[in-house]
This record gives structure tokens, C-alpha cells and sequence, in this order.
């Protein structure tokens, strides 16, 4: 029997959902978009503080804060652009 860390099988998933979200055929809103890239960044988190736990190999534990601090500060600026409106005006450039 075959037993796999599925910690290692996370960035080829999240890997996956990012291009599919990017190439999806169909028009997605801005904010639908940033919305299930939240949801892709928030599962990174809780995989990553679930490995951290001791769900997750003990000598990568150093990867699992890593990957905590950047999946947070990603989140941050997730929220900041959902906040923001982006702008296509040609009239702001200089």
C-alpha cells in the first residue's frame, strides 16, 4: 500500500485550481476571482498550521511557518484588493 504525505500533493492542487481559475472560459468577475483565490490561500493555512501540528513531517517544520507567514501576508493582500476597486482610467497615467 502506497502512503503519501499530503502535504507534498498541496502546491500541485493549489497549482491546478490557480489555472483553472485563470483559464477558466467563461468571464469571472474581479471579485468572484479574488475570492476563490482567497479560498485556495486559506486552504494553504490550514494545511499549513495543520502540519505544524504534528499532522505534517517533523523535519519541515521550518517550510510550514514559512509557508504560514507568506499564505498570511497573501491573505493581507487579498483583503486589500477586495477592498480597492481597480481602475482601467487612462487619464491617471502619467
Amino acid at each position: 500500500m502506497l502512503i503519501v504525505d499530503l502535504y507534498s500533493l498541496l502546491p500541485a492542487f493549489t497549482l491546478a485550481s490557480i489555472l483553472g481559475i485563470l483559464l477558466w472560459p467563461e468571464n469571472i468577475s474581479y471579485k468572484i476571482r479574488l475570492r476563490l483565490f482567497f479560498v485556495i490561500l486559506l486552504n494553504w493555512e490550514v494545511a499549513s498550521l495543520f502540519a505544524m501540528a504534528g499532522y505534517g513531517n517533523a523535519e519541515r517544520q521550518f517550510i510550514y511557518i514559512i509557508n504560514v507567514v507568506v499564505g498570511f501576508f497573501g491573505l493581507i493582500a487579498l483583503i486589500a484588493s477586495y477592498r480597492m476597486k481597480p481602475s482601467r482610467d487612462e487619464s491617471q497615467e502619467p
